[in-house]
Order: structure tokens, then C-alpha cells, then sequence
């Protein structure tokens, strides 16, 4: 239920949250001073002080753990851009990372020396700069300022301490955690190098952090140690392709119309005491302005006046109406341009295929899967990329500490019994067009319910209507 039922259900017809002042807790200018000051020099009492602050001010800040809080107010720094100022840059090395606390940021990626994408935009809570640092790889996008952005920034070996800690001279947690995974049994675990990241990592991810953008192309296999995520499948809109019947159709102009009961001629044909074409003559003489709006009991030649009584404009079949529509459109605006002038219809052919250009492919994310603690994404494509294509999927954080091992290594440590373990052991997602046409159906199925909620309403109040018309 929405939240507008929700208060029409109370007898308000808006919701009072609209009219709320939108005002954006900013951070404070003492936490902004603490923020500042050199790490050594920064006091309990000022830590305190700043990650109240940052949890006031930033409400994603709040998703991480505490422990994690703390040590970004302990080793973080606070820094301000000015608009199209330039933040990070696509290709250079990694040094820090970042957490949006106000302003916009937009990212851009050059695919080429002259074609540049705009790939996302930046807002309050959103960080970025986490993944080039915990694969040693180089930058894969710019982000450059809209207006004013404040930051809070980590440096590299500070992000690695907090978000990727790694104990010396003892087995890591998370490495002991891969052992209880039953779908790992028989991988060589114990020959992970888990010092390098560019094999093996952990680290948290906050909401709505997109982990894996193509399961096809990607170069990590995911398991989830603690929170949750999301496995999401692009699939194309879908719009209800429930046949509608000719009585549906011929009836959707006037919901009140009454459906023909008998014809005339059977009425007069019958041994009745009442003639027919008298009264029909009768009320056929009776303007409808001298009619007065009165009650009156159902009688016979009331009856029939009403059921045969024609419309001075009768209505048109719904296509033969639409057909009419789309003439007179055509017939008014297919021969000029923008300015009103006439143009031939030399230009038509072109003017189609630059608004095929122009138009963008409308995408729906489903999600198909949600992963809990010990779930592995990744491994469909190990097991049976070699056999025949897979579904490419897409993973997003609600909130998790994950563990990260390169997919080339994991294959190249895979012995065959092990692979034929996996096949057995996981069960492939199913195929797009299969994705595609659940999504179909489940869009016919909503609307064929609010269909038939409709058809119950309009039911009854045309028997409503027709009752107040006899009596």
C-alpha cells in the first residue's frame, strides 16, 4: 500500500511529508576544523566530536561498522572543490579515497580520444576511488565537480588498514571463514596468497556499492562473509498483451450503456396489451429540454424508451476512432516542420533514422537473487562458461564484507573433479529470454487483477445507475 492510500485511509488526500522544508544537514564547521588538523594531533574529545558530526551530516556514513568509523575519523581528512574542478583522473594511479558529504560529482569515461560518456552522477553519501585502491589498478574514470563538493578523503595505505586488514603471521579470518563454505571443498584454500590484492582481497561495501557489472566479463569471484546483496538482470519494459474482447471494446465508450435486451419487433410480435410503435412515436415527439428530471416507476413504455432510445451521436468502434485520430494528425502535422513550413517527403526517410539514432534503449532491473552470508557470485561462469553461454548478471551491496579471489586464478587451480563437483553442486540461472518472459507474464498477471477490479467497479455502479433510472 502507498503511503498516499495510506492517508487517504486517515481522510487526507496528500501526504504531509510533501510539504516538508527540505533542509540538508550540513557538516558542522568544528567537526570541519577537526578534520583538518593533523592526525596525531587529533584528541579523543575531537574524534568524537567529528564522527557525530559525519553521522548527523551523512547518513551513509552510519552503514559502516563502528570499528570502521572510527578509524576513518581517526585517519581521514577533510578537503573542498570548487566547481569543474577535477577530482580524480581517468588513468592515473590510485592514491585515495573518497566520501561525498554535500555537493555533485560527475563521472565521465573516455572510451576514445574524442568520445566521452557520462557514467554516473555523484551525490551526498556516494564514494568512489575504493576499487582502483584495493586492486593496485589505475583509474577508470574521471570525476569531475558539478559545484561544490566536500570531502572526506583516506589515503591508500590507511583505506588498506581499514578496509583490508590483514594480520601478520597468523592465518587471516576471512581465510579461515572459506573453509566452512562447502562449495569451496577440494580448492586449494591453503595455497591462497592472500597478502596480494591483486588475487585476493576483503573488504566492506556499503549500500548500494555496484560490486560487478557484467558477471560475464568480470574479473572476481565474490563470497559473502557477513550482510547482504543483490544479484540484478537488465531486462527490456514490458506492457500488458492481454486480449481485450470485442464486447470490452464496444462497451469502453460509456460505461453506462445498457446492453440490447430484446429488439422491438420481438416485443410487438408477442400477444401484449400495449402497443409498441405508439409509444416510441410518442416519446420520439418529446424534446429533451421540455422532459422534466423526475422519478418515476418502471412501466412498460418507460422500459422500452430507454433500452431503444438512439444517440443523436453514436459512438464509434475504439479502432475506427483511433484510425480517425491518427488521419487528421497526419493530415495536419505530417508535412510541416518545427517552424510550420512544408518540407518534402524527401526528408522523411532521414528524419526516421536520426530519431532511431537519438533514441535510448530503456532498461528494468529485476532482481533475480538476494545473497546471504557463505553465498558465492561468480562461480556459474567457471563452471560452465566453457559448456555454453550464461546469463549475465549484475551485483550490487546492500551492506556486506565480502571476499574477493581473481577468477583466472581460482580456474587455474581447479582440478577436473572439482569443476565436475561445481557443475553438479550449482544450478546456472536461467536464460534471458526465460528472465524476459516471467516478466512478461507477471506484467500480464497484475493487469488482468486490476482489469477485473475495474470491471467489478464499473459493474456495479452501471446496475446503480440503471436502478435509479426505474424508481
Amino acid at each position: 500500500m502507498s503511503t498516499r492510500r495510506e492517508f487517504e485511509m486517515h481522510g487526507l488526500s496528500f501526504d504531509p511529508a510533501d510539504y516538508k522544508a527540505r533542509r540538508e544537514a550540513c557538516l558542522s564547521n568544528e567537526a570541519k576544523t577537526v578534520l583538518s588538523m593533523d592526525p596525531d594531533e587529533r584528541t579523543e574529545d575531537h574524534l568524537k566530536i567529528a564522527l557525530l558530526a559525519l553521522n548527523q551530516a551523512v547518513n551513509a556514513f552510519s552503514e559502516f561498522p563502528i570499528t570502521m568509523q572510527r578509524s576513518l575519523v581517526r585517519v581521514g581528512w577533510y578537503e573542498h572543490f570548487e566547481d569543474k574542478r577535477v577530482i580524480i583522473r581517468q588513468g592515473h594511479m590510485a592514491d585515495n579515497f573518497y566520501l561525498i558529504i554535500s555537493g555533485t560529482a560527475i563521472v565521465t569515461i573516455m572510451d576514445t580520444e574524442q568520445s566521452v560518456r557520462t557514467a554516473a552522477v555523484l551525490t551526498k553519501g556516494n564514494s568512489f576511488g575504493e576499487l582502483a585502491l584495493m586492486h593496485g589498478s589505475k583509474r577508470t574514470a574521471t570525476v569531475t565537480c558539478k559545484n561544490s563538493v566536500e570531502l572526506l578523503a583516506v589515503g591508500r595505505d590507511d583505506f588498506i588498514d581499514i578496509f583490508m586488514p590483514i594480520t601478520k603471521d597468523q592465518e587471516p579470518e576471512h581465510i579461515r571463514f572459506l573453509r566452512s563454505i562447502n562449495i569451496l571443498h577440494g580448492w586449494p584454500i591453503e595455497c591462497l596468497p592472500y597478502h596480494d590484492p591483486k588475487i585476493c582481497c576483503f573488504t566492506f561495501f556499503r549500500r548500494g556499492v555496484l560490486l560487478c557489472k557484467d558477471s560475464n566479463n568480470s574479473e572476481w569471484v565474490y563470497i559473502i562473509k557477513t550482510g547482504n546483496c543483490r544479484v540484478l538482470k537488465s531486462l527490456h519494459p514490458t506492457r500488458p498483451t492481454i486480449p481485450i474482447s470485442e464486447h470490452d471494446i464496444k462497451n469502453s465508450h460509456d460505461i453506462i450503456k445498457l446492453p440490447p435486451l430484446i429488439s422491438p419487433r420481438s416485443i410487438s410480435s408477442c400477444n401484449t396489451s400495449v402497443s409498441i410503435q405508439s409509444s416510441l412515436s410518442h416519446t420520439t415527439h418529446l424534446s429533451s429540454a421540455s422532459r422534466k428530471k423526475k422519478r418515476r416507476r418502471c412501466t412498460v413504455d418507460s422500459l422500452i424508451h430507454i433500452l431503444h432510445s438512439t444517440s443523436d451521436s453514436p459512438h464509434l468502434n475504439l479502432e475506427e476512432h483511433k484510425k480517425e485520430v491518427e488521419m487528421l494528425y497526419d493530415k495536419l502535422h505530417n508535412n510541416f516542420d518545427r517552424r510550420g513550413k512544408r518540407y518534402s517527403k524527401v526528408f522523411e526517410k532521414l528524419d526516421k533514422k536520426v530519431d532511431k539514432e537519438n533514441i535510448v534503449e530503456e532498461k528494468l532491473f529485476v532482481q533475480i537473487q538476494n545473497l546471504c552470508p557463505k553465498d558465492v557470485f561468480g562461480l556459474e561462469q567457471v563452471a560452465f562458461g566453457m559448456i555454453g553461454n550464461t546469463t549475465s548478471t549484475i551485483l550490487v551491496s546492500d551492506g556486506a564484507e565480502c571476499i574477493l579471489i581473481n577468477k583466472k586464478y581460482f580456474q587455474q587451480h581447479l582440478n577436473d573433479e572439482g569443476a565436475k563437483r561445481l557443475r553438479r553442486t550449482l544450478q546456472p540461472l536461467p536464460s534471458e529470454e526465460s528472465l524476459q518472459q516471467k516478466l512478461q507474464d507477471k506484467t500480464n498477471w497484475e493487469a488482468y487483477k486490476a482489469l477485473t477490479v475495474i470491471d467489478q467497479i464499473l459493474y456495479k455502479r452501471q446496475v446503480q445507475n440503471t436502478d435509479s433510472l426505474f424508481y
